[in-house]
């Protein structure tokens, strides 16, 4: 029923403009932050922790908007997916850094990319697709029916889709040796064993190992990418930034320095962040942010 369901607000949303569709995710969005009592919860919790320096109604507001972007970001899929997937361009204001991306694969050797849940990745994955091979590794969802439309309208792009597990990570390799230009999402918290705690804005995040350590097994270029959702429905501006060699640190400090760039991304605009994502459930010392009180 969810994958029926998916299908037919992507088929719905794809006949409205991007400024209709955010119309109605703000009203979604505040729907969510009045009747739902968890993402509130979770999407304050993390302003509380990431910005303790704004006021106690400063933070509220940042949560509520970051609901509301959210939301935009489902909403804009049957736009981005049914109407743009081959013209990805017309949704497309400016790109800051195409020059880094660009001189980075000109080296040959191909290219790491980290993209954080910000904005609208799969407006930027369809934006990367142009620098064929081109791509991406991507942890599926439990549901069949959504799974298989995931595949079908990312594939759109003739990007390659790479399902995170230990199969996966060897095609990555793979891919790498072969110049693709790989994107991975950074900040997905990883199963136990598969990740250091570091610093996160303020805060002790249990962070994936993985990315900084295939940077340092191939030593290819590494930059990180986000696709910037504009008022009023005007489209988006891509953000690109080449990483410096701290990325190829093995130890904790290469994670440690992920984490560093991707708050520089995030304070592009912070409402944009997945902040309704748990990021910091795992503690070492067993503490539950989240715990409702």
């Amino acid at each position: 029923m969810q994958g029926y369901i998916f299908q037919m607000m992507v088929t719905l949303f794809s006949h409205m403009s991007l400024k209709r569709s955010h119309q109605w995710a703000a009203f979604v969005g505040r729907m969510v932050w009045r009747w739902s009592e968890k993402q509130r919860r979770i999407t304050l919790t993390n302003m509380k922790l990431c910005y303790p320096q704004l006021t106690e109604q400063e933070q509220k507001n940042l949560a509520k908007a970051s609901l509301i972007e959210t939301v935009k970001t489902f909403f804009e899929l049957g736009r981005v997916w049914k109407k743009h997937a081959k013209n990805i361009d017309g949704l497309i204001n400016h790109v800051h850094g195409k020059d880094i991306l660009e001189s980075a694969l000109d080296e040959g050797k191909g290219v790491l990319l980290a993209a954080p849940h910000f904005g609208n990745w799969e407006v930027l994955n369809l934006w990367l697709a142009r620098y064929q091979p081109f791509s991406f590794l991507y942890k599926p969802p439990v549901n069949k029916k959504i799974k298989q439309l995931l595949l079908k309208y990312r594939g759109q792009s003739g990007a390659q889709q790479i399902v995170a597990d230990k199969k996966g990570v060897r095609t990555i390799i793979q891919s790498i040796k072969d110049k693709h230009l790989m994107a991975i999402l950074p900040d997905q918290q990883p199963k136990a064993g598969q990740g250091v705690h570091v610093d996160f804005m303020g805060q002790s995040a249990y962070t994936m190992s993985l990315f900084s350590k295939i940077a340092a097994k191939t030593q290819v270029p590494v930059v990180m990418a986000v696709a910037e959702r504009l008022p009023d429905g005007e489209g988006f501006d891509i953000h690109i930034k080449r990483l410096d060699d701290a990325i190829y640190q093995i130890d904790q400090s290469g994670v440690a320095y992920m984490n560093q760039v991707i708050a520089e991304m995030v304070a592009i605009n912070p409402a944009q962040y997945q902040w309704t994502y748990r990021r910091f459930s795992i503690q070492a010392d067993g503490n539950k942010p989240y715990k409702k009180k």
